[in-house]
């Protein structure tokens, strides 16, 4: 039966129910027309099957039960892509079939008509299946001896596409595939059915779809397809190997034109076209363009391998939205039609790409030399950690080699680690250490059992230095000295906290950059510093879309890890090799306005170099050297090679091309504050003063004399100087009174016994006896109680002086504080330096 094809908004004209119902006549033509469809050898068993058993209400019940699991035709598989961060730009597709599925209203309607002119010219008016064309196939494969015509319709062919098994040509599932046919016909209107077969078809060349064949073989739309050229893709679907315009263009134009005669025959009012337009077209070339078939995308950048990686593996667990597992995962991105945005900005990588290829980085010394020397670059938002940066490679789309995700030893960029984990510490920026290179002989860091021989990048020894220079100008022996105070373990968890995650040993070696880390892990680690000790992990999906629907929108995954006080105080520090050390030179001049904080790193033997630096907005790691076999850089550029000779000039060049139109900001000022005194003071009133000078009381109760609640001592002591968020401990008193042994200290001088009594936090009442000889001046003569007695603390002791022959001192009502031992450890005397105790002394007149 011809009809017209309608337009995509019509509506079929009967309800779709009623599709399920047929005619007897139409159910007793059915199992010879599948009979013709599965292969003639077939018909000589089907008659007896239908006249023994399969009346027409038995044929209807077997087909209810066949198609009775059926719920609905599957998603189709529809290939992913992945954009740069302007949502625009094309990155790469990822697809096991190159699909891209569009609704039936972005199909031309001459295209629609190309196709059902020459697969189902009935398709609207029929149901499930067409009965005519059944019968005219069967007469056809008879006469020929062979299957050479298929009376499927379009509802059969997709049923066959998506539910069918094409190497099953068995009685039963062709019957299965027809019940499943009439199911369709129930469940979906005409125009959806088409819908999903214009989508689901093989044209050819990996290429599934009417709208990626438009695309592929003519650049256009599937909206904007022409009469010829809708006309050559209908054409193909039947056989899509042979009537391939890119291998057989004969075959493909002689095909097109049977088409065209098929819309002819139809005519205009039965979903055909004129004679005239028809005639038209079928004069025209193939008109197929010049570079038909490429792909307009270049080969992608390595931020694309990176997402898909990440996707599989999800690490964080953000993109479970897409399955539970790997596979699951994989399988969404590559069929799952995704739109996926990226945080790459192509314009940052363009100026990547232009800084790593500058004539003088790119040009060796000794051009035949091989491996040559390669670049990993970095960037990230400082205040979210958005990658808009990732250059694998001075020539990732060559190579395809992995810069930035693999380790590579940091050298003396490492040292920021060493100093945050120092910081949080106590270990204060002014502290002096030695800058003499040789042997530590320290056993923690004994290799193989061999000492640990460090030396300086300069080869020589410098002098005792503060953190300050000893960074600036990237000192080794300093640090080798700092990484023992503050345990190499502590350095690894502070490494960790703040972004680097290869697992890193805890090794003296830390210190100068001997373990391995990825330019990524290096960029993120210093993006922590960047933004005042808030650590935001790095991320390169910025949304995921299926079609308008936004499945998933990434937040910034970022945590407090290291105090601000901390973060700025190590961004003071690192001001240093930008401004008077090791990278001075090459920020001297050529740079804008903008602040920035960085760090040279060289490793061993100068085989990789590097440099890490941000300003409040951007954090930028630019690594370069080697992939496989290291070796000296001199071999490739002629000349020694450091952090501030090549990394850093390629860091410049890139950041002032980023840079431009951010505005200026600032860093955070940095320094140290003094420790007030609260000895004597009630808790809750020390703590506010502590916490006044930005630091961190701590408290635990200890027996003492004192009123309950009342500070008895503190660690560190008043006015020492420390770091902003260091922890001030508190000894306060709990109200009972400690029993404590008195020493004895007759024979010694008023101070020493001063010192040994306050300790204990007793009371002294000094009584002065003159005394004939003068070296029994300022000597106790007796105490009261004496050396030995238990007694509470807080309690009085006597002592008695000798004093030469003079006159008799006057009394001394007002008590003074006895005067302490001031380690700045554990309990001291008034005076002391370090926890201060409350002992007074006062005199008496004998």
């Amino acid at each position: 039966m011809r009809t017209s094809s309608p337009p995509s908004h019509r509506i079929p004209t009967r309800p779709v129910t009623d599709r399920w119902s047929y005619k007897p006549i139409a159910l007793l033509l059915l199992v010879p027309v599948i009979v013709a469809a599965a292969g003639l050898t077939a018909v000589v068993i089907a008659p007896p099957f239908v006249g023994m058993s399969m009346g027409v209400k038995e044929l209807d019940k077997k087909l209810q039960a066949a198609g009775a699991n059926f719920t609905r035709i599957p998603p189709i598989p529809q290939r992913s892509t992945i954009y740069a961060n302007d949502g625009k730009t094309v990155l790469a597709r990822v697809y096991l079939a190159n699909r891209e599925i569009v609704p039936l209203g972005e199909i031309s309607p001459v295209a629609r008509q190309a196709v059902l002119a020459i697969e189902d010219s009935g398709f609207y008016e029929h149901g499930a299946l067409n009965p005519s064309s059944m019968l005219r196939a069967l007469a056809a494969n008879i006469r020929a001896g062979e299957v050479v015509q298929g009376g499927s319709t379009i509802t059969q062919e997709l049923v066959k596409l998506t539910l069918g098994d094409p190497t099953n040509r068995s009685f039963g599932r062709k019957f299965q595939e027809v019940a499943l046919a009439m199911r369709v016909e129930q469940r979906y209107t005409k125009n959806k059915i088409l819908e999903m077969y214009l989508n689901q078809v093989y044209l050819g060349n990996n290429v599934y779809g009417i709208a990626t064949a438009a695309q592929f073989y003519f650049h256009v739309p599937a909206s904007k397809l022409t009469l010829p050229q809708a006309a050559l893709l209908a054409g193909m679907i039947r056989a899509p190997n042979t009537y391939d315009p890119l291998r057989y263009p004969r075959a493909a134009w002689l095909r097109r034109n049977d088409v065209l005669n098929r819309m002819i025959g139809l005519g205009p009012t039965n979903g055909g076209v004129t004679a005239e337009r028809g005639a038209r077209a079928k004069k025209q070339p193939l008109g197929l363009p010049k570079n038909v078939g490429q792909i307009h995308l270049p080969t992608p950048p390595f931020i694309v391998d990176y997402v898909k990686q990440q996707i599989h593996d999800d690490p964080n667990g953000w993109y479970s939205f897409l399955g539970a597992t790997a596979k699951q995962r994989d399988k969404a991105l590559a069929e799952g039609g995704l739109s996926i945005v990226t945080t790459l900005d192509p314009n940052w990588q363009r100026a990547a790409q232009d800084a790593a290829n500058q004539p003088w980085a790119a040009t060796p010394y000794h051009p035949d030399h091989r491996p040559t020397a390669d670049v990993g670059l970095v960037s990230l938002d400082a205040t979210t950690g958005a990658i808009r940066t990732m250059l694998s490679g001075k020539h990732y789309q060559k190579d395809q080699v992995d810069t930035v995700t693999t380790v590579h030893q940091p050298g003396s960029s490492f040292k920021p680690y060493v100093l945050t984990a120092a910081f949080e510490q106590g270990i204060l920026p002014t502290a002096i250490y030695s800058g003499v290179q040789g042997v530590i002989p320290d056993p923690r860091c004994m290799t193989n059992g061999q000492p640990w021989d460090v030396t300086n990048a300069e080869g020589t020894s410098l002098g005792s230095m503060n953190l300050y220079d000893a960074t600036a100008y990237s000192v080794n022996a300093v640090f080798a000295r700092l990484i023992l105070d503050v345990g190499p373990e502590n350095v690894v968890a502070v490494a960790h906290a703040m972004g680097i995650t290869t697992r890193l040993p805890a090794v003296c070696a830390l210190a100068t950059g001997s373990v391995g880390i990825s330019p990524l892990d290096q960029a993120s680690g210093y993006q922590t510093l960047a933004d005042g000790g808030i650590h935001c992990k790095p991320f390169a999906v910025a949304e995921v879309l299926r079609g308008d629907q936004i499945l998933y929108r990434q937040r910034p995954d970022c945590q407090q890890v290291v105090p601000a006080p901390i973060a700025n105080l190590v961004n003071d520090l690192l001001k240093g090799p930008v401004t008077y050390g090791t990278a001075a030179s090459v920020f001297s001049s050529g740079w804008g306005k903008w602040p920035i904080r960085g760090k040279t790193g060289t490793a061993q033997d100068n085989t990789e170099v590097w440099f890490a630096g941000y300003t409040p907005q951007v954090v930028t790691a630019v690594w370069v050297g080697s992939q496989g076999r290291p070796y000296p850089l001199a071999d490739y550029w002629g000349y020694d090679v450091f952090g501030a000779t090549v990394a850093a000039p390629i860091w410049k060049a890139f950041m002032l091309s980023v840079l431009q139109g951010y505005p200026v900001e600032r860093f955070p000022a940095a320094g140290l504050t003094t420790v007030p005194n609260v000895i004597g003071k009630p808790l809750a009133e020390a703590r506010k003063v502590i916490r006044g000078a930005h630091l961190q009381p701590a408290a635990q109760v200890v027996p003492s004399y004192l009123p309950a609640g009342t500070v008895v001592t503190q660690d560190p002591a008043a006015g020492t100087q420390a770091i902003p968020t260091q922890v001030v401990t508190l000894s306060v008193s709990n109200g009972v009174a400690p029993i404590v042994t008195l020493p004895d200290v007759v024979g010694s001088t008023l101070s020493a016994a001063n010192g040994a009594l306050g300790a204990i936090h007793v009371f002294v009442t000094v009584v002065d006896q003159p005394v004939k000889h003068s070296d029994k001046s300022g000597i106790v003569l007796s105490m009261s109680p004496v050396g030995g007695t238990k007694v509470k603390e807080g309690s009085s002791v006597t002592l008695v002086v000798g004093v030469g022959p003079k006159p008799s001192p006057s009394p001394s009502p007002s008590p003074s504080p006895s005067p302490g031992p001031g380690n700045g450890k554990g309990h001291g005397g008034g005076g002391g330096g370090g926890n201060t105790a409350l002992a007074f002394v006062s005199r008496a007149v004998p």
